[in-house]
């Protein structure tokens, strides 16, 4: 949410020019705040709201058969539990406190496995007419690639999938963000003078995406039977923020003056929180969004902070919702939450674990049995104890319970652990996937096997964190088209004197074609676009003076925002380039190929080649001489001459978007 935008659209309180304190902790609590005088049709609007707030909770936080009889809460709970590998303390001291850890060990795998895939989104963009715009959509594409960079959006990856395993599903929301920060500069002293002066002042960053897992406990639904959350009626989050970080987001917004530090004694009808909460220094924040009706709001302690009806467009740009949530595995088509890969197997891994459990009772039991004591006195247990000497016992007065009380476990039994294991490997991943040994000499090529056998049991789940991360490029996509392209300054071109706008420039390292790696840069710009001619002879110079091969592709902002464009977006999830498997498989690609006498490309290998073992094909290889005037190179005497071919280096083509 564009916290900025709100701003206009709401007349919302200016305090630019209103002095920062010093420290925000010199602010005094404020006990008591007056409720906003609601007309009578804000009043008929938040009882409606809250009918449908309440009905939403409601309805999730019953008993659903789909989890197993459990209500959302309790089906949350146990999923984070079983993937946590929780231990419960024992009633009865004398039980095995035992947890043997597969099903995290296994969940821990297949995420491995998701991990290791290049998840990278392709981007296209088509005109009216479904021409391509090439450049544009590598432009796109390589500004979806640097916010991503920007907010680390690698280690946030693994977080989602992780979430999307252990739940079932996961809720990522996606929003333009421009926060605020307070910049302090020393006027007087220095650093430990206690009598230093400084400076405050409130600076508003420069606007970038962000991304936040949000947790299925603060999500709720208008409808449990709609899969798709884009076809939702309408949705809601819930989060509790401390009043000092709620400042700071809604701060300048009108109605923040009626919102109290702490909770008011006396709860008036329009005084209404969706859930009672024993912490009073934290506010209810809640944002209810309704695609339908294009209505976004913002409730604070139940106070609405924006207008009736106010638009969702203004905030997302497209009118979706601004949360995207994919399922790992659907449990109904008309049931809006997934099955998890914990909920699945935790009941035979229960089994498993009950049986371990079992014989390290039996195996304890095997070297201290217990005993019947037919002597008819009192013994003490310490006779059972190394060198004890015990006199006035007979033989025969203390003896095992049974026989079969000392044997431990038994040939059977441990083979029925054996098969509960394999029933699990064949049901999740191998124990070569997990890192085990697997029995037996096992070969590179069986262990690839395993690894493409697991892959294939893992298709559901590389389907679904391949769609995630399509779900949130075009998230990113349409937030960038929105608001990337603003100008971040302006500046003064002393020469022609004018004031131009000043852009963000995009530069990523990509693989040019026919020179190796180098550089590709991202140019929005207010002048007419460059010539494909003049594109060429600007990166030949850049080439000439950096040393780098350069690709550069220049946009027009305006053009772009106006355009009315098809976008194409695919996730193609493959092994990442430089991983062992790929290494592999391009061999003996090449050797095949060669086998059955094809005739391959020198330089697309060498630069392929390098690519995948991640080194820099300019460094690795070296070039092959000139050729001889006429470009043909005589063979030895008897063979017939044949041309070799440089590659051709196409210039790149400008986007232009009309």
């Amino acid at each position: 949410m564009t916290h900025s935008t709100l701003s206009k659209k709401t007349n919302m309180l200016k305090q630019k020019n209103e002095k920062l304190k010093d420290s925000i902790l010199l602010e005094e609590e404020i006990e008591d705040v007056d409720l906003p005088d609601y007309d009578e049709e804000e009043e008929i609007y938040l009882k409606n709201v809250r009918k449908r707030l309440e009905f939403a909770r409601d309805e999730r936080d019953q008993n659903h058969e789909e989890f197993d009889g459990l209500t959302y809460l309790q089906y949350w709970w146990a999923n984070e539990r079983w993937g946590n590998t929780y231990i419960r303390s024992v009633l009865n001291k004398k039980d095995v406190q035992f947890q043997s850890g597969t099903l995290r060990t296994k969940l821990l795998a297949n995420l491995s496995s998701l991990v290791a895939l290049n998840l990278k989104a392709d981007i296209t963009a088509f005109t009216e007419n479904d021409i391509p715009i090439t450049g544009l959509g590598q432009g796109i594409e390589d500004i979806v690639d640097k916010t991503n960079e920007v907010e680390h959006d690698e280690e946030a990856k693994q977080l989602r999938q992780y979430e999307m395993l252990k739940h079932g599903y996961v809720f990522v929301e996606d929003i333009w963000d421009e926060s605020y920060e307070v910049k302090k500069k020393l006027t007087k002293g220095d650093v430990g003078d206690i009598k230093a002066k400084w400076t405050s002042k409130k600076v508003k960053r420069i606007g970038m995406p962000k991304r936040t897992i949000i947790s299925g406990l603060n999500v709720y639904l208008g409808d449990m039977s709609i899969y798709d959350v884009v076809n939702q009626p309408f949705i809601f989050t819930l989060e509790r923020k401390t009043w000092e970080e709620a400042k700071q987001i809604y701060g300048d917004f009108a109605r923040w003056k009626n919102i109290p530090q702490k909770s008011q004694q006396k709860m008036v009808d329009t005084n209404w929180r969706l859930y009672p909460s024993a912490d009073d220094k934290k506010v209810e924040i809640v944002k209810y969004q309704d695609k339908e009706n294009n209505e976004f709001q913002v409730f604070i302690n139940s106070v609405p902070m924006l207008p009736i009806g106010f638009p969702l467009t203004e905030v997302t740009g497209d009118g979706e919702y601004t949360i995207v949530q994919q399922n790992l595995e659907p449990i109904r088509h008309n049931f809006a939450y997934g099955k998890s890969f914990v909920f699945k197997n935790k009941n035979i891994i229960a089994v498993l674990d009950m049986m371990m459990q079992l014989a390290v009772k039996k195996t304890q039991k095997s070297y201290l049995p217990p005993y019947l004591n037919l002597s008819q006195r009192v013994i003490s247990k310490g006779v059972f104890e190394p060198g004890i000497i015990t006199r006035g016992i007979k033989p025969g007065e203390i003896q095992p319970v049974h026989e079969k009380e000392v044997q431990g476990v038994t040939s059977s039994e441990f083979s029925m652990i054996q098969e509960i294991i394999q029933h699990i490997d064949r049901n999740t991943v191998s124990q070569t996937t997990t890192g085990s040994k697997e029995k037996g000499q096992v070969t590179a090529t069986q262990i690839i096997e395993l690894q493409r056998q697991a892959r294939v049991m893992m298709g559901l789940n590389i389907l679904s964190a391949s769609l995630l991360e399509k779900k949130l490029t075009i998230k990113r996509m349409n937030i960038i088209l929105r608001h990337w392209f603003d100008p971040v300054d302006k500046i003064l071109n002393a020469a022609r004197d004018v004031i131009k706008n000043k852009y963000r420039i995009v530069s990523r390292e990509r693989s040019i074609d026919g020179d190796g790696p180098g550089i590709r840069l991202t140019i929005p710009t207010d002048k007419a676009l460059p010539s494909s001619q003049e594109v060429r002879g600007i990166e030949e110079n850049f080439k000439k003076t950096a040393g780098i091969p350069v690709k550069m592709i220049f946009l027009n902002p305006d053009e772009i925002k106006q355009a009315k464009l098809i976008w194409l977006v695919t996730v193609n999830p493959k092994e990442k380039r430089s991983s062992e498997l790929s290494k592999m498989m391009f061999g003996g690609m090449v050797t095949d190929a060669i086998n059955i006498g094809l005739r391959l490309n020198p330089d697309y290998i060498e630069e392929r080649f390098a690519q995948v073992w991640d080194e820099d094909p300019n460094k690795m290889f070296i070039k092959a001489p000139p050729m001889p005037q006429g470009g043909v190179q005589q063979q030895e005497t008897g063979s017939a001459p044949s041309k070799t071919i440089s590659p051709q280096v196409k210039p790149p083509r400008a986007a232009v978007v009309k």
